[in-house]
């Protein structure tokens, strides 16, 4: 009684009803229509991840490129730093060392310590 009640409402309204179950045609319709929206889906995703590391590449490619002196300056001032070590510590090894090549005793002390 209800269920006619309700069809009677939508035909008023001017919704069709359809009576029965969907037919041999439309269940078909339906799932090659969602196999289509499933592929173009898979597509399109594939087509914005292609898209975004397109563009990440190109900016980290530009972002290397533009920074290549300032890495060529962070490496030759590494460089000298480590040569500028290496003296100091050649330097300190010398002093260590006598005439005869026996090392003395030597007592450092450290400037920059706190009294």
């Amino acid at each position: 009684m209800q269920f006619d009640k309700q069809q009677e409402r939508l035909r008023q309204n001017g919704a069709t009803v359809r009576p029965g179950p969907p037919s041999l045609m439309a269940k078909v319709l339906t799932v090659v229509i969602g196999v289509a929206l499933l592929v173009v889906g898979f597509a399109v995703s594939l087509v914005m991840l292609a898209v975004v590391l397109g563009a990440g590449i190109a900016i980290g490619g530009f972002i290397w490129w533009k920074t290549r002196n300032l890495r060529k300056q962070l490496r030759e001032q590494a460089m000298r730093a480590q040569q500028m070590h290496e003296q100091e510590v050649h330097g300190r090894a010398s002093q260590r060392t006598n005439i005869d090549g026996e090392i003395e005793d030597v007592e450092f002390h450290d400037e920059n310590r706190q009294k």
